[in-house]
């Protein structure tokens, strides 16, 4: 299920902080801080998926670039304990694409600019964890308003007290009101919540979701760490240990009470036979299926635009031929889908006899005639538009390969300089073997993800970008040409038809003549 999560937290000189070291850190950038002369580089980070620059509308164009924005944000604070930027912390819906996590983090930015008019420069972070469902995005703001000059009053609104409660439940509302609006736009049935945890579990328990309630209302056990749950396994017992066995023993009385207060007060049903907390559990952990990464193309740095679809056509369950007992009007519509998409891949190809043809096709689909003929022909263009499809696919494909490639070269990259920063190579010989392991696998890694990136990269060099085209423009020529001979074959027999003494002329492309149908009983 969709995870909801938002924080606000602010930056202060009062703490050390620096807006243009958080910039530079979220976005990966190296940047400069005029005012203390610090460079700040992350450029070798990985987990950067996207960042992006946005801003009131008449806004100067400075406000748009990192390099000069956060600089400017700083000189504009002279107090030595100013706040010099504010972060939106959200959670970003794994079940969504790289493209639709963006057009996401776009709308939830445009909101917060249009409520308090800063400026903002938005991250996305890829999860950095094994399960891959921690997609999350740092929305980082000026504490100023931006006006066409430049900097103007504080967001004091922003700052604390009644009004800033009022502010931060304004931005709970509408990160949750956002997050689910784009999951419906993306057939996800999923939602998030931005309700306090027991307004949540009452809701569920007067569904009858106790596997949700009780995760609603459960207390996190605490994480053991390696040492501690090597000494679990064998056998023995520690601290950390006890602790969660507390905790998940109170977790279970607190969910029976809970469940008892609400039948007391007659806010939910009887609870099932049978249905404890740890079947709560059990249901919950049957309800977890596979997630499915998105198709989006990820991008490493700043882009500056949002991540987008590389324009492949959407993917049908089967992209099959029709089958054998399909009938006239569903090859009809095969062709004339097939064509739209091979047209929404590259508007600009020369199809017009392909056009043509389909577009007849499709206006006299009533009056079409079951023929082995007309058959041929459906199959014969359909077939070319497919084939014509793939090949118009075959170099986005490759870029996408490319991309993917480099985002794992930087990671292993950063893992294998990270080892040799943080683990110098120990004294003793028995921790040498362990060192010289575990420096093997980083070593290894990269030089996997060097020779994927080196072959991915060969198939996309200016040879065969030509030899794409050229693909591309055969299998177009040939579609054209078996268009071309049916609309000849078409002709030609309207022509015979013509011929015929007191015969109607045949209509071209299999539609039929009155003297062909059968007569009404």
């Amino acid at each position: 299920m969709a995870i909801y999560h938002s924080r606000i937290k602010t930056f202060s000189r009062a703490k050390g902080d620096s807006s243009v070291a958080a910039a530079a850190y979220r976005a990966g950038l190296l940047l400069v801080d005029h005012l203390t002369g610090r460079r700040h580089d992350y450029r070798h980070r990985g987990g950067v998926v996207e960042s992006i620059c946005l801003a009131p509308e008449g806004a100067p164009d400075w406000a748009f670039i990192p390099s000069e924005l956060w600089p400017a944000a700083e000189l504009a604070e002279n107090r030595k304990n100013s706040t010099v930027a504010r972060e939106f912390e959200v959670a970003l819906p794994h079940e969504l694409d790289d493209a639709q996590r963006s057009d996401l983090t776009v709308a939830i930015s445009e909101a917060l600019i249009d409520r308090y008019q800063f400026a903002i420069q938005a991250s996305i972070h890829s999860p950095g964890t094994r399960d891959g469902r921690n997609f999350h995005v740092h929305i980082l703001a000026t504490t100023r308003r931006m006006t066409p000059d430049g900097f103007g009053d504080k967001t004091r609104e922003l700052d604390g007290g009644s009004s800033g409660r009022l502010e931060v439940d304004w931005v709970r509302a509408t990160v949750a009101e956002l997050t689910n609006s784009h999951l419906a736009l993306a057939g996800i049935e999923a939602r998030v919540d931005h309700r306090r945890l027991e307004v949540q579990a009452e809701d569920a328990m007067l569904r009858g979701d106790w596997a949700e309630a009780f995760a609603l209302t459960r207390q996190p056990t605490k994480h053991l760490g390696k040492n501690v749950t090597a000494m679990e396994r064998k056998g023995m017992e520690t601290d950390r240990g006890a602790q969660n066995d507390q905790i998940i023993e109170e977790n279970e009385e607190g969910f029976e009470s809970l469940i008892k207060q609400a039948n007391r007060e007659g806010r939910a049903v009887a609870v099932p036979p049978g249905h404890s907390a740890a079947q709560a559990r059990a249901d919950q952990r049957r309800q977890r299926g596979p997630y499915v990464v998105g198709n989006g193309l990820i991008i490493e740095g700043l882009s500056g635009v949002r991540a987008s679809q590389i324009g492949l056509g959407a993917e049908r369950p089967s992209d099959k031929s029709p089958v054998a007992g399909a009938s006239i009007e569903e090859m009809v519509d095969e062709a004339g889908m097939e064509l739209s998409e091979v047209l929404a891949l590259n508007p600009d190809l020369p199809l017009e006899k392909t056009r043509r043809l389909v577009s007849h096709w499709q206006a006299a689909l009533s009056n079409l005639m079951d023929s082995p003929t007309l058959r041929r022909q459906l199959q014969s263009v359909v077939d070319g538009l497919k084939q014509l499809k793939t090949s118009l696919m075959v170099f986005a494909k490759r870029l996408a390969v490319v991309t993917r490639a480099e985002r794992l070269f930087h990671m292993a990259e950063q893992a294998w300089e990270q080892f040799n920063a943080d683990c110098p190579k120990p004294a003793t010989e028995w921790m040498s073997r362990d060192w010289l392991a575990r420096r093997g696998r980083r070593l290894a890694a990269l030089d996997k993800r060097s020779n994927e990136l080196k072959r991915a990269r060969a198939g996309t060099t200016d040879e065969a970008r030509h030899a794409c085209e050229a693909e591309v423009v055969r299998r177009n020529e040939a579609l054209e040409h078996r268009s071309s001979m049916a609309l000849d074959q078409g002709a030609m027999e309207a022509e015979q038809g013509a011929l015929g003494a007191g015969v109607p002329s045949t209509p071209p492309l299999g539609v039929p003549t009155t003297r062909r149908r059968r007569p009404s009983p």
